[in-house]
């Protein structure tokens, strides 16, 4: 693992956003990484959270008005089945795979969250696969803040490729710099959503992305993303990790959060919950 960053890469990261690390993972261990993960998703089967069902939350079917019943239960499926042809995510596979949960909490990982961000410690908030189906269609613009459960600043999210990612398959894009702009707007995941996000950005230059098999793509909470289509008839695989600076509280946002733990929580409580969120890097 290429976890030494140079003063260099921690400027760039925090002038513009993100930062591509080409060559984070060594053949050997990007075959096992996928292996792991791969096994995972299987002994998961359709639950994208452990232990709940396979339905998104009202807030990622798009704040619905309220519903009952079955027609509730369908409004949430339809989306689901939509949003699969975009992304296929198994969520916290740390907390049901202990081969995952290796991976995911390792300290050098831990310890670069807080290098690039200049934090003092990070928790897990949560890992994710981003499986990009055959022929699946892009993911729109967006950032990460508006959907987590605490606003922080230092909030990172690692992406990293199991397969090559290009323009043909669904590699990331970037809007460098736009971090700074802390928009607080969810992403309606249009390909033109640069615009509803920042009317500023309407005629904004992205970056795009392509990088090897077991490169790292680090981006911040507040930094603009997004994916093309995956043109390709094999589906594009990733994983990624999101930190959350250790000392964040509750913003009232439920995101992955479970039930039981909603159910406890004011906005302002502290995150710092060991059972759910595990402090993986500390100074």
């Amino acid at each position: 693992m290429r976890d030494e960053l140079s003063s260099a890469q921690i400027d760039s990261y925090r002038e513009n956003g993100f930062l591509v690390v080409e060559g984070f993972l060594d053949d050997a261990e990007t075959r096992y990484w996928r292996t792991v993960l791969e096994d995972a998703v299987r002994e998961r089967g359709d639950a994208r959270l452990p232990s709940e069902p396979d339905e998104p939350r009202a807030e990622e079917a798009g704040e619905p008005q309220p519903l009952s019943g079955l027609r509730l239960r369908e409004a949430l499926a339809k989306h689901s089945r939509a949003w699969v042809r975009v992304l296929s995510q198994h969520v916290n596979l740390w907390q049901t795979d202990v081969r995952v949960r290796d991976l995911v909490l390792d300290p050098r990982l831990g310890r670069m969250a807080c290098d690039l961000a200049d934090v003092d410690g990070v928790r897990i908030w949560h890992d994710q696969t981003m499986f990009k189906p055959a022929w699946g269609e892009p993911t729109g613009w967006h950032t990460d803040t508006p959907v987590f459960s605490f606003t922080h600043p230092g909030a990172s999210t690692f992406w990293i490729a199991l397969v090559d990612a290009d323009l043909r398959n669904g590699c990331m894009h970037y809007l460098p710099g736009s971090h700074k702009a802390r928009v607080t707007t969810k992403g309606n995941m249009r390909l033109d959503g640069l615009r509803h996000l920042n009317p500023e950005w309407e005629f904004a230059e992205p970056v795009p992305c392509p990088v090897r098999a077991g490169s790292l793509i680090v981006h911040g909470g507040d930094t603009a993303h997004a994916a093309g289509a995956n043109m390709t008839p094999l589906p594009r695989p990733a994983f990624a990790i999101s930190w959350m600076p250790a000392g964040a509280t509750f913003n009232g946002t439920p995101n992955i959060l479970p039930r039981r733990l909603l159910a406890a929580l004011k906005v302002g409580d502290s995150l710092d919950i060991d059972a759910q969120c595990p402090l993986v890097y500390s100074r």
